[in-house]
């Protein structure tokens, strides 16, 4: 017999908890209301119709690079224009990352941020690779564009923008020396998989894909830079720019096909390819936590990606209504990103929240540094997302949120130093005393505004405060939580509570609610 669906509040709240950060009894109750393939729609059509948030003040359009070296510029100079230029990309960099966590707190359609932030662990750029700012916000725009459009589209969004050309580099790819880089990614980690091409294919690919730079816009003048002059000091702009001179125009073969293929035509291919849609699909199934032993829901998603050449929002509904997602297997066993923690806590308590760099920083002391993935591979999730040293700061969340403390453990326990040390004892200690004063500047910096977090007791109730201490734990472990407490976990919550006044008590339930193993469930 055909597994169905039941539809009722608890399968309602459980597709708000991934698809919307959380949501509250109410809204479960309103949508438990109407038919699931409506709702689903629904949700689908508002993540479709969001308007964009603002770009951040410090975008500029053409962006101007203050550290190009001229034959007049002096060393001096050049010291100085690269600390300056460092500083303002380091304060960017964390401005970008507050940017985003306050529009996903904030957003009327989270579905369309969810899916962002899929695609940043699929498509991804490392901030500690990536010196620039600006890409960043510009490859975050177009992933939120086509997050839940054509696959094809957004393939070659995210492929010719200025993140992806500098960090797997094909700003310098010509036909005399083709960078692999790119190809390699493209087939093992966005589109086919691996086991679905060859070596062949990589260095047909990267032959294709050569020609492409970054330059200032066309018309703008130029000034010639230093001979020996690397990228950093002679990049004219951040505008992805086609040299037909650079490109080889020979005939390929990429997965079976042959031509005079370019760029486009080999994002085609790949977009077209049945291992893609199976791909994709299996990644859409794992970031939302449907269970799949026998693959059959992928091959239903992979069918529509093909029927409808890469649609994302109609593969997606074949997700999200599914009777696969709403089976037990699937129901409160998805541990929640460091990012879904926070947003969540924010957005389901009604948080007052102003994000700072210190509030981003929570996220990253937990495994998940807006724009800075630990590689190309993006963040594996799961129960990745727990060790010893994140859980520290998971449960320490309420500090953050409550006290406006920094929680313990926050400092991440992995570094992303990859260089190695000098042999020389004196040069060693010099270099290493740099490091930790830029890092205490960093900070510093990050520091500076702190946490802006005010609780109301109220609006965390979404209105009237139950008298009894009973009452209160109940109304919230039911909006915070997407499983049944543990009978001790209700017991506890209600005696440590009991005693206290109205406000003191909302807020207490809040904190230990926050830490405990259901909280950590989506």
């Amino acid at each position: 017999m055909k597994p169905t669906v039941t539809w009722d509040v608890a399968a309602a709240s459980h597709l708000l908890s991934r698809t919307e950060f959380g949501g509250t009894p109410k809204r479960s109750e309103q949508l438990a209301a109407r038919n699931l393939h409506d709702v689903v729609a629904a949700l689908l059509d508002e993540a479709k119709a969001a308007v964009p948030p603002p770009k951040p003040g410090w975008v500029k359009e053409p962006w101007v690079n203050t550290e190009r070296v001229y034959p007049e510029t002096t060393p001096m100079e050049r010291m100085e224009n690269h600390r300056k230029a460092g500083e303002r990309q380091t304060r960017e960099r964390n401005e970008l990352r507050c940017w985003w966590l306050d529009h996903m707190i904030r957003t009327p359609a989270p579905l369309r941020e969810v899916m962002t932030l899929f695609w940043h662990g699929h498509f991804t750029t490392e901030a500690k690779r990536m010196f620039v700012a600006q890409p960043l916000y510009t490859q975050n725009a177009a992933t939120r564009t086509h997050a839940l459009g054509n696959f094809r589209d957004l393939l070659e969004a995210v492929t010719l923008d200025a993140a992806m050309i500098m960090y797997l580099n094909m700003e310098d790819s010509d036909a005399k020396k083709p960078n692999e880089n790119f190809a390699r990614e493209l087939l093992e980690l966005f589109t086919v998989g691996i086991g679905n091409y060859s070596e062949r294919d990589i260095k047909e690919i990267a032959r294709a894909l050569t020609g492409w730079t970054l330059d200032a816009p066309p018309g703008t003048a130029k000034r010639p830079t230093v001979a020996d002059a690397s990228r950093t000091f002679c990049r004219d702009g951040l505008v992805p720019t086609f040299v037909k001179e650079k490109h080889d125009a020979g005939e390929k073969t990429v997965l079976g096909k042959t031509g005079k293929f370019g760029v486009k035509e080999v994002l085609g291919i790949v977009a077209a390819h049945p291992a893609t849609a199976r791909f994709v699909s299996t990644k859409l199934i794992t970031y939302f936590g449907a269970s799949d032993p026998r693959n059959e829901l992928r091959d239903r998603m992979a069918a529509k990606f093909g029927q409808t050449k890469g649609d994302i929002a109609a593969t997606l509904a074949v997700l999200l209504t599914s009777p696969e997602f709403f089976a037990k297997e699937s129901r409160g066993t998805l541990i929640k990103s460091p990012v879904h923690l926070l947003v969540g806590a924010c957005r389901l308590l009604n948080l007052d929240v102003t994000a700072t760099p210190s509030l981003a920083q929570v996220t990253a002391a937990m495994g998940q540094e807006l724009f800075n993935p630990p590689n190309v591979k993006g963040w594996p999730g799961g129960r990745d997302w727990i060790s010893s040293g994140s859980l520290a700061v998971r449960y320490h969340l309420p500090e953050a949120l409550f006290d406006g403390k920094e929680p313990a453990g926050f400092e991440p326990i992995a570094t992303d130093r990859n260089f190695a040390l000098p042999a020389d004892e004196k040069a060693r200690k010099e270099l290493i005393a740099r490091i930790q004063n830029f890092d205490k500047k960093r900070r510093e910096e990050r520091k500076k505004d702190g946490f802006k977090v005010t609780f109301d007791p109220a609006k965390a109730l979404d209105g009237a405060v139950p008298e009894k201490a009973e009452a209160l734990v109940a109304a919230l472990t039911t909006k915070l939580f997407v499983v049944a407490p543990r009978p001790d976990t209700t017991a506890v919550l209600t005696e440590v509570v009991k005693d206290l006044p109205a406000a003191e008590r909302v807020k207490l339930a809040c904190r230990l609610i926050l830490t405990t193993p259901e909280y950590q469930l989506a």
